[in-house]
Parts: C-alpha cells; structure tokens; sequence
C-alpha cells in the first residue's frame, strides 16, 4: 500500500482514540465515603407561556455550586441534633426543588434531608431512592403515575422500572399538559431533573461559615 494510505490510517486512528478519551467521564471508579458523600438532586421546572405568573413561590434554601463543588445551607440545615443534617456522618443528602416560570408563576422553593436508612420517598411521591451501592450508585423507582405540584396536575414522565444513577450523571425527563388554573386554559411542561454528584464532607456547610 502506498504511503499516503498508512498516513490517513494512522491519523484516523489517532483521531478516533482521541475523541474517545476527551469523552471519557471522570468519574472515581471507587467512592471514598471517609472523605465525601453522594448528593441527589430532584429539580421539578414547571414552565408556561410568556405572560402574567399564576403563582408566586417562596425561594430556595440551599444552594449548590458544581464547579467547586459546594453545597451551602442557606438556613443553617447542616450541624448536630434533633432536624439537623450532619456531614461529618451521613453518607447521602437528598436536595429537592421546585421552579416557575412564565404564565405558571415565579420564584423557586427547595430543601434539604439527610438520608440514613432505604427506601428514602422524595417530595411529591415522584421517586424512592431502593438503595445505594457501595461505588454511590443509587437504585430509583417511580412511584406515583399522577403528580400533584400546588393546583397543577402531571402525569409522572419518569419511566417505569428501576434506574441506576451513579455518581457524575444527570437524567432529565419531560411532559406538557393542558391545565386551566384560575379557569384560564394554558399548556404548561414540567421537566425533572435528577442528578448524582459526589462532595467533599468539608464542602457541605452553613452559609454563616462560610462568611
């Protein structure tokens, strides 16, 4: 074969490992849970169409930050004692939240749980969390088929059967229905997002530490 044929070769071969590298997650083979912990996060957007919002919701309590992976409590959750989150103890914090926007309202509300014990029930009876694997993974089942979010009504879009989300991964699942609140006729979409990310116990904190 002529030379030019093995150079195209190689270069392609080349081109093929290198893509496949820079798509590579990198995700710790092994959870080190003496240092971190897994937190799960089920985010519940409720759009509609531009104009006036029907609601107003209250606002989030924690806040979580993915580039330096920091989760602040923004009501003081995390410490020791009756209600408190500990760190330094449970191996899984659940977050969960829910936003509006458009015609379906404003604002966003969330909180936090600590988790100690299976099967977990989130909010809203959208999921519960079966279990966690020792490398982080968590075992997820939908629940109900019909979800109830203030006066709109879903049908649940997650898939039936069990999911396994491990650690660094994200599933986003939608759904759009007819509703009339306050007896005007809008489409709105529900879109739900979970999402599994390991922290360093050091970096789950109060936002009054953090000052």
């Amino acid at each position: 074969m002529e030379p030019r044929f093995w150079k195209f070769l190689i270069l392609t071969l080349l081109f093929l490992l290198l893509s496949f590298g820079s798509c590579a997650e990198n995700v710790p083979e092994r959870i080190d849970f003496e240092k971190g912990l897994i937190f799960f996060e089920q985010w519940v957007h409720i759009a509609g169409e531009p104009g006036s919002p029907y609601l107003c919701i209250d606002f989030p309590t924690y806040r979580l930050n993915r580039e330096e992976g920091t989760l602040v409590s923004l009501v003081g959750a995390f410490g020791r004692g009756e209600g408190k989150i500990d760190p330094e103890t449970v191996n899984l914090i659940v977050g969960e939240g829910v936003s509006l926007s458009g015609r379906a309202g404003t604002g966003a509300s969330s909180g936090l749980k600590g988790v100690t014990s299976f099967p977990f029930t989130v909010n809203y009876q959208m999921l519960v969390i079966k279990g966690m694997e020792e490398d982080g993974s968590l075992r997820i089942e939908r629940l109900d088929d019909q979800l109830l979010f203030f006066e709109f009504s879903f049908p649940n879009p997650l898939p039936s059967g069990v999911l396994v989300l491990k650690p660094g991964k994200q599933l986003t699942y939608s759904t759009t229905q007819n509703v009339s609140p306050g007896g005007e006729r809008q489409k709105l979409t529900l879109t739900v997002t979970l999402e599994s990310l390991f922290l360093e116990r050091a970096k789950c904190q109060n936002a009054a530490a953090r000052q």
